[in-house]
Order: C-alpha cells, then sequence, then structure tokens
C-alpha cells in the first residue's frame, strides 16, 4: 500500500510540473506593441497610421482576416521606416501574412536601392518578429532595440 501510495504522490507531482511548465505565451494589445516599438527605436520622421484601406492597398491583405492590425507609417517619403503589427485569426492567415510582409520588405527594398544607400541598410537590417498569431514588421534604424522591446512584451515571466 506504500508502495502504491509513493507512486501516485510522484505521478501527482510529475504531472503538476508538466501542467505548470505549459503556460500560453502572453497576449499583448496590437497597440501595446507598436507603443513598445515606438518608445524603443529612434524614429527618422513623423509617423501616421494606417486605415484599413491603407492596409490592404500597402501589403495586398484582407483585413477581416484578422484580429487587430496596426500599421505606423513614415510621413515622410524619403524613409523606409515602418511598423507593423498582423494578428491573425489562424495559423493559415499567420503563414500568409509571413509571406506577403517578406514580399514588403523586398519591394521596400527595390524602391530605395539606388539613391537612398542609409535606407537600404536601415531595410536590409530589418525584419519580420513573429510570436504565436502574431507578426510584427519593423524597419527602422535599430531593429535590434524594437526586436528587444516586443520580446518584452511576450516574455511569460
Amino acid at each position: 500500500m506504500r508502495k502504491i501510495k509513493a507512486l501516485l504522490t510522484a505521478f501527482t507531482l510529475m504531472l503538476l510540473i508538466m501542467l505548470s511548465s505549459c503556460t500560453s505565451l502572453p497576449e499583448p494589445e496590437v497597440s501595446e506593441i507598436t507603443d513598445a516599438v515606438t518608445a524603443a527605436v529612434t524614429l527618422e520622421s513623423g509617423f501616421s497610421t494606417a486605415t484599413d484601406a491603407e492596409i490592404s492597398v500597402l501589403f495586398g491583405c484582407d483585413i477581416g482576416d484578422y484580429e487587430a492590425v496596426s500599421v505606423l507609417y513614415s510621413t515622410d517619403a524619403m524613409y523606409a521606416d515602418i511598423i507593423a503589427v498582423f494578428k491573425s485569426e489562424n495559423s493559415q492567415v499567420q503563414s500568409e501574412t509571413r509571406g506577403f510582409l517578406d514580399e514588403f520588405i523586398e519591394s521596400r527594398l527595390a524602391d530605395f536601392t539606388g539613391y537612398a544607400p542609409e535606407e537600404v541598410k536601415k531595410i536590409e537590417d530589418s525584419g519580420v518578429i513573429s510570436y504565436g498569431l502574431y507578426d510584427i514588421l519593423v524597419i527602422s534604424s535599430d531593429f535590434d532595440a524594437a526586436e528587444s522591446a516586443v520580446d518584452k512584451l511576450f516574455r511569460a515571466d
């Protein structure tokens, strides 16, 4: 009987440890993410918030596929800076999102190649940060600071 109790106790402890280690990712609001990124990076110019129609045109996506979206872009066309946060409805949409964000980076690179070497370097050093169903595109002069700010929001401390 003692052996059975000891085994049951050990099994229960093991189960509790396994369950407590299965925490889910935090789910910040997209506005929290854009706020954290804008606080972490030096903004080269003024920023505007994109409307749903502008987001659809910029990225070629259906805004209805997303739980939430926030896009801030430089108001000065001489700068490539943009912060785009997409929270997808499901993993299929999230996969498509990553694809069009990568295409956007390539397109932005082509737009600035040949006349704005500082912006080309900025684009080359930037990228997409993904957590669960979130994809965050950041083109800025300090991608590492932006990535660190986003990481802090998704850390389940």
